[in-house]
């Protein structure tokens, strides 16, 4: 089943004319509530739900502007019902903008106003303005405000007009939110002289999904060449494309478990502007290739100009770094665990440097791409053939494959080159190996930023296995009324860098404390020891004693094998699911237990040993434990070959997980031997 579908090559213009069957629209106007509106207690899309999104209308059009040119004009109208107090958090509104000295987008009214059934009249009460709070972060200013005289049962609504000021961007529109939508409309209108694609994605069906094409006649003021000069303005009539789209009886979007984010799964509609053409000039292609993305990627101030000089800045640095090199592979080792070991990561998200690179390198702090770009700075003027590479982390969403639509990205890292091998690197992370990436990463296609040939590269949760292992011994100790249990386990790669990170910023013995109480019986921890704890390109070890009181009067004992990692419930609980499934990586778990019987019991149940595999080569799981002379061993093991499921996978995954949660459950019962007594 596919849920995220892409048209990169529908385009507005005359030439082409997409019309599908013409359906009623629905139009409300703002403040027209009636005592009608509060009749439904229940709407049967959820009974069950806290808000019920009875409306949403957005538009854009191009308008002439004051410049000499064109701007979008964008308003949204939204009117929702609160039926319960739980749902009061969507009386709280955001608009966030982006404003900076180039792009000044402006808020050019905002009206709201709550409306309850009082005596059977409808009261409104108005959103007072001063009650509109204002906050800037870096490029982004949010409008904030909440709706007054809230109730349970209330209709609040509210209208937008916002002046995106440039003539490149088209705002997206999300048919789904997090509550039912009875009805979401989106109304686009673009003059012939600007191509868009459109990008599509979702389960739901439109209500309304039309092209028209019309004629439409634009005003552009164009400024006069002094200020005494009161300009002149400009008629333009040019054919015009306008599109609506509709969806009804939208259901509310839940995300599910082993998701990676909303935004590939969402029912929206986004634009990516594709050409402009302009009368009696040539067409400007704006969907550049990825080659001229990136060699203006390379020549960007914010990016990777400084890549370029020669940065001698860097070389004492460098010589420190590389002091006990003897190969390229040894370079690059030690000047990444140098940009590591020396500086911090403030922000995980973005793809444009903050700052220089000398000051990131006097500060020895910055976002991800600071700290990545001057690592990859760092390499070529160490002589070696490094690139960054811009890629989107799995909690912002995925990346087309070939269309470059750069707002997808979020996240840089460094690619090295070496003796015909390839080296991906983020040293952003303190307890991250060489040549391992953050889970985050592995979230699809990335792209290698050069100016021969920039790669598409896949960091894809399928191509990564998480190798993990546990050694258990159990030595019954009756005279002491214990069970001494020794455990030896190694760790994948990114749980090694969880447990580190846990043990460095706190300390072995808290982690310790934390890992005695997630047993479900009183137990001691003694003897902890760390093997590559602090050698970061190699799994992480553990071993330690747990000691277990054992009463030896029990007639009857009882112990399950799996004494840690145990799955003690599916993680796949619903009967149905709507989205696929994105395990952030395929596994290879073993856990092997070797025990003697207690002295003066037999074994009265011994769970059957079992093997099951999921599609035949995707995954499989096995339990085999065998008591031989009194000597029981047990080996059980999951492996998982595939992180990535369809919808139409999940039941047989589902009941997978289902087996494995009722043997890993299973127990060993022992019995006291008649006329048994412990010895003193």
């Amino acid at each position: 089943m596919k849920c995220f579908r892409i048209l990169p090559v529908l385009f507005f213009s005359f030439l082409m004319l997409m019309v599908a069957a013409q359906q009623r629209r629905e139009q409300l106007k703002f403040g027209n509530v009636t005592a009608e509106d509060f009749i439904p207690k229940q709407y049967s899309i959820d009974s069950a739900a806290d808000v019920i999104d009875l409306y949403e209308a957005g538009s854009s059009v191009y308008e002439g502007n004051n410049n000499g040119f064109f701007s979008v004009m964008y308003e949204h109208h939204s009117r929702m019902r609160l039926l319960h107090k739980n749902g009061f958090d969507a009386a709280s509104v955001i608009i966030p903008l982006y404003i900076s000295k180039e792009y000044q987008t402006k808020l050019l009214s905002i009206e709201a106003s709550t409306f309850n059934l009082e005596n059977g009249q409808v009261v409104e009460t108005k959103l007072d303005k001063t009650a509109v709070f204002t906050e800037v972060e870096k490029d982004i200013t949010s409008y904030k405000f909440t709706f007054p005289n809230v109730k349970e049962g209330s209709i609040i609504e509210f209208h937008i007009k916002i002046n995106l000021p440039g003539y490149r961007f088209m705002p997206s529109w999300n048919f789904q939110k997090r509550y039912p939508v009875l009805y979401s409309e989106y109304e686009v209108k673009v003059p012939y002289f600007f191509n868009y694609a459109i990008i599509k994605q979702g389960l739901q069906n439109y209500f309304i999904d039309t092209g028209t094409e019309v004629r439409e006649r634009y005003y552009i003021n164009e400024k006069g060449g002094s200020a005494s000069e009161s300009g002149t303005t400009i008629a333009v009539s040019t054919q015009a494309t306008q599109h609506v789209w509709a969806m009804k009886d939208v259901p509310a979007f839940q995300p599910q478990k082993y998701m990676t984010s909303a935004e590939n799964y969402i029912s929206s509609i986004d634009f990516q502007l594709s050409e402009i053409r302009m009368p009696e000039q040539e067409i400007e292609k704006v969907a550049q290739s990825w080659y001229k993305i990136s060699e203006k990627l390379l020549h960007d101030p914010d990016f990777g100009l400084e890549m370029n000089y020669s940065n001698t800045w860097l070389k004492d640095d460098i010589k420190t770094a590389t002091a006990n090199a003897t190969t390229e592979l040894e370079k690059a080792q030690g000047i990444y665990s140098f940009v590591r070991d020396h500086y911090s990561c403030n922000d995980y998200s973005s793809r444009f440097l903050s700052a220089p690179l000398k000051k990131i390198a006097q500060f020895k702090k910055g976002n991800v791409a600071d700290i990545n770009i001057l690592l990859t700075a760092m390499l070529k003027q160490a002589g070696l053939e490094a690139y960054p590479v811009i890629l989107s982390t799995r909690n912002h969403g995925k990346v087309l494959q070939n269309y470059p639509v750069m707002r997808k990205f979020n996240y840089v890292i460094t690619c090295v080159f070496i003796n015909d091998a390839s080296y991906y690197l983020d040293a952003t992370r303190p307890n991250l190996g060489f040549n391992h990436l953050p889970e985050d990463c592995y979230n699809g296609y990335a792209r290698v930023i050069n100016d021969k040939d920039p790669l598409l590269i896949s960091f894809d949760a399928d191509s990564i296995k998480e190798y993990q292992m546990n050694i258990v011994q159990i030595q019954p100790d009756v005279v002491n009324k214990s069970m001494n249990v020794v455990f030896n386990k190694s760790f994948g790669n990114f749980e090694s860098q969880d447990v580190r990170n846990e043990i460095t910023a706190t300390s072995i013995d808290a982690y310790t404390k934390k890992l005695q109480q997630q047993f479900n019986v009183p137990v001691q921890i003694k003897d902890m020891h760390t093997d590559n704890l602090k050698d970061l390109d190699e799994p992480l070890k553990l071993q330690y004693t747990a000691v277990f009181s054992m009463n030896p009067n029990d007639d009857l004992i009882y112990l399950n094998p799996v004494l840690q990692d145990r799955i003690t419930e599916n993680p796949f609980k619903a009967e149905k699911r709507t989205y696929p499934v994105e395990i952030p990586n395929c596994m290879n778990s073993t856990y092997i237990l070797d025990m003697d019987v207690p002295a003066g019991y037999s074994v009265d149940e011994l769970p059957k040993s079992a093997r099951v595999k999921l599609n035949e080569h995707e995954g499989s799981f096995e339990y085999l434990i065998v008591n031989k002379n009194n000597h029981i061993q047990m080996r059980c093991r999951l492996a998982m070959n595939k992180a990535n499921f369809e919808p139409d996978e999940y039941s047989t995954l589902r009941d997978f997980y289902a087996f494995i949660v009722q043997k890993e459950n299973e127990q060993i019962v022992f019995k006291k031997k008649t006329g048994t007594t412990p010895k003193p």
